[in-house]
């Protein structure tokens, strides 16, 4: 696989600093790759391309890198995002534009192999799909646009980011098919939310969607721990 790769910095020592460790994981891992140095986001946007995976700082002069990153989504939504900043209090505002991965300056050798393995394991896997059944009908759904799922009653509901499908699966069954991915979990019981859909949370709900639109999904207090830790690690690495 050739990866695509922008960083954007308008700090010319840290993006020096994260081309050449960036290089380097590329070069021990045999990953083939470009990649295309932006000063700002204005350049970045000139010059209408579209990465797999796009290394952003978020205090930038001009257009900030949340910013930019809501105009990639519109761009490109399977853009894969990792800010990097020297201030965790951007972290509810990574949330909301879905970052892939969110680290604090420098970048750390051991989170940058496997959030770079991580995106190369979805893109691998962003044709994978699941089958479940409506009544008589086969559906076939991909895993990437599923936001969440829950149980109603004898039904399985399967919210997309084109619609919501009722099902006549078990539950167990739908989940899982789900869980061996390790971006999906569970919030409640019968309840399993996809991790690159949330736009934020705390210990009563989880706030998830895609573009414009939001859902609320409550977090019981047996499952927030392991949510949150689970979360944690997905979005920063190990």
């Amino acid at each position: 696989m050739d990866l695509k790769i922008a960083i954007c910095d308008d700090d010319l020592y840290d993006l020096n600093s994260e081309y050449e460790i960036i290089s380097k994981v590329l070069k021990e891992e045999s990953i083939d790759n470009s990649i295309d140095l932006y000063t700002s986001s204005d350049k970045f946007l000139e010059s209408n391309k579209h990465y797999n995976l796009v290394f952003l700082d978020i205090e930038m002069n001009g257009q900030n890198g949340i910013e930019l990153a809501e105009n990639i989504r519109k761009l490109d939504n399977k853009c894969f995002v990792f800010f990097v900043t020297n201030h965790e209090a951007y972290l509810d505002d990574a949330f909301n534009q879905h970052a892939f991965r969110f680290w604090l300056k420098p970048l750390q050798h051991h989170k940058l192999v496997y959030g770079i393995k991580s995106v190369i394991k979805e893109l691998e896997e962003s044709e994978q799909y699941i089958i479940v059944h409506n009544n008589t009908k086969d559906i076939k759904i991909y895993v990437r646009n599923i936001i969440y799922i829950y149980a109603y009653g004898n039904k399985v509901h399967i919210v997309t980011t084109k619609g919501e499908i009722e099902t006549s699966n078990l539950y167990r069954d739908v989940y899982g098919k789900l869980k061996k991915y390790n971006f999906f979990c569970e919030s409640q019981r019968a309840y399993c939310i996809n991790f690159r859909y949330v736009k934020n949370y705390n210990k009563d709900r989880v706030y998830c969607g895609n573009k414009d639109k939001t859902y609320e999904v409550y977090i019981s207090r047996r499952k927030y721990n392991n949510f949150n830790k689970s979360f944690l690690e997905w979005v920063g690495g190990k």
